[in-house]
C-alpha cells in the first residue's frame, strides 16, 4: 500500500515538473510575441509619426501666409540723330505681396524701375549714370502737375496697392480699365485716387499673388519692396570695336519684418535690360526681358558656378539665410572682394558664392 502511494506521488511530481516546463516555454513564446508586437507597434507608430511630419511639412508649404513678387518689363528705343538724342529705356514694374491662406492679398507694395539712358549721335552715353525708382523719386518724379487729380506717381501707386488688399489674383485680373483714359481704373472707389495706367500693376500683382510661397512671414508682418540699379556691364561703341551695349541691371528685394525689425521672409530677383548701340547712334533692344527667377535653368549659370548651383538656387539660399536678421545685420554682411563679392560666412558660402552687394543694397532700401 505504501509502495502504491509512493508510486502515485512520484507520478504526480513528474507530471508537475512537465507541466511547469511547458508553462515556462509557453510564457517565453508569449513574451517573445509580446516583444515582437511591441516592436511592430513602435515601428508603426514611428512610421505614422514620420508620415504625419511629412504631411505637416507638405501642408506647411501650401498653408500659411505667403510672400510673393513679380516683375513686368517693357522697353522703349529711339535712334539718335543730329537734332535729338536717342533712348534706351526699360520700365520694370515690380509688385510684392503678402497673401493669406484664403488666397487674398493682405498687403501690397508697388514700384517701377524706369531706367532711361540717352544715346548721342555718335553712340556714346553716360556710363556713370545712376537711377532711382519712382518710389524713391517721390515728388522729384514730377507728375503731380500733369495729374487731373493733383497726385504724384507714388501717391497713386500706393492708393492702388491699398485698393487690391482683400482681393484674389482672379479678382485683380478682373479690374476694369479705361483705354480712353490712360488705362486707369474705372471703379469709383479707386478712380478718385488713381487715374494713371494700371495695366502693368494688375499683371505684376496677379503674378506675384499666384507665385507666392510660404517663406516664414505672418499676417502681422510689415511688407517692403526695394530696388537697386547699376549699369556696370555697359560698353561704349568706341571702346568695343563699334559695338556698344547699354545694360541696366535692376535688383529687387521683397522683404517682410516682424515687430522687432527682424526679417521673416525675403525674395531676391533681377532683370537685365540690354540694348545694342552703334557708332551711328542706332539703338536696338536685345529682346524681351525675363527675370532671372523666371529664367531658372535657362539663365545657364550652373556650369560656371564653383558650387554647381544656378542663379535662382543661390539667390533663394541667400534670401532664406537673411531670415532672422535686421537691416543692420544685412549691412554688416561680409563679402569677398576677390571672390565676386560673395558672402564669406561659412553658413551660406556653401550655397551662395555670387555677388550679393546689389541685393543687400535693395534690402537696405526696402527697410530704410
Amino acid at each position: 500500500m505504501k509502495k502504491a502511494i509512493a508510486l502515485v506521488m512520484a507520478a504526480c511530481l513528474a507530471f508537475s515538473l512537465v507541466a511547469c516546463g511547458g508553462a515556462s516555454s509557453s510564457t517565453a513564446t508569449s513574451t517573445s510575441t509580446a516583444s515582437s508586437t511591441a516592436a511592430s507597434s513602435e515601428a508603426a507608430s514611428s512610421e505614422a509619426a514620420s508620415s504625419e511630419a511629412a504631411s505637416s511639412e507638405a501642408a506647411a508649404t501650401e498653408a500659411g501666409v505667403k510672400t510673393g513678387m513679380a516683375i513686368v518689363s517693357n522697353t522703349t528705343v529711339a535712334d539718335a540723330d543730329a537734332d535729338a538724342a536717342g533712348n534706351a529705356q526699360v520700365d520694370s514694374t515690380a509688385a510684392a505681396v503678402l497673401v493669406g491662406e484664403d488666397g487674398k492679398i493682405i498687403s501690397c507694395k508697388l514700384d517701377v524701375a524706369q531706367n532711361k539712358v540717352p544715346v548721342n549721335a555718335d553712340g556714346s552715353f553716360d556710363t556713370t549714370a545712376t537711377f532711382k525708382s519712382k518710389q524713391e523719386l517721390k515728388e522729384d518724379y514730377n507728375m503731380k502737375g500733369a495729374s487731373a487729380i493733383g497726385k504724384e506717381w507714388y501717391e497713386q501707386a500706393n492708393a492702388f496697392a491699398e485698393y487690391v488688399v482683400g482681393m484674389t489674383a482672379e479678382e485683380v485680373r478682373a479690374i476694369e480699365t479705361n483705354p480712353d483714359a490712360h488705362n486707369g481704373p474705372v471703379d469709383a472707389d479707386i478712380a478718385a485716387s488713381c487715374t494713371m495706367s494700371v495695366t502693368d500693376f494688375i499683371e505684376a500683382i496677379a503674378q506675384a499673388t499666384e507665385n507666392a510661397q510660404v517663406l516664414g512671414a505672418s499676417a502681422d508682418d510689415t511688407l517692403a519692396l526695394g530696388l537697386s540699379t547699376n549699369m556696370d556691364s555697359s560698353k561704349l561703341p568706341a571702346d568695343n570695336e563699334g559695338e556698344g551695349l547699354v545694360q541696366t541691371d535692376t535688383t529687387y528685394a521683397a522683404v517682410t519684418t516682424d515687430a522687432d525689425g527682424k526679417i521673416t521672409s525675403s525674395i531676391w530677383d533681377c532683370t537685365q535690360a540690354k540694348f545694342d548701340v552703334t557708332e551711328a547712334g542706332e539703338v536696338t533692344s536685345k529682346g524681351d526681358i525675363v527675370s532671372k527667377q523666371d529664367l531658372k535653368e535657362e539663365y545657364n549659370m550652373k556650369g560656371a558656378s564653383g558650387i554647381g548651383k544656378e542663379w535662382y538656387e543661390q539667390a533663394n539660399a541667400y534670401a532664406a539665410w537673411l531670415v532672422g536678421k535686421t537691416a543692420a545685420d544685412v549691412a554688416a554682411v561680409e563679402t569677398d572682394a576677390e571672390g565676386h563679392n560673395g558672402p564669406t560666412d561659412a553658413d551660406i558660402a556653401a550655397s551662395c558664392t555670387m555677388n550679393v552687394l546689389d541685393f543687400n543694397a535693395a534690402v537696405e532700401k526696402a527697410l530704410a
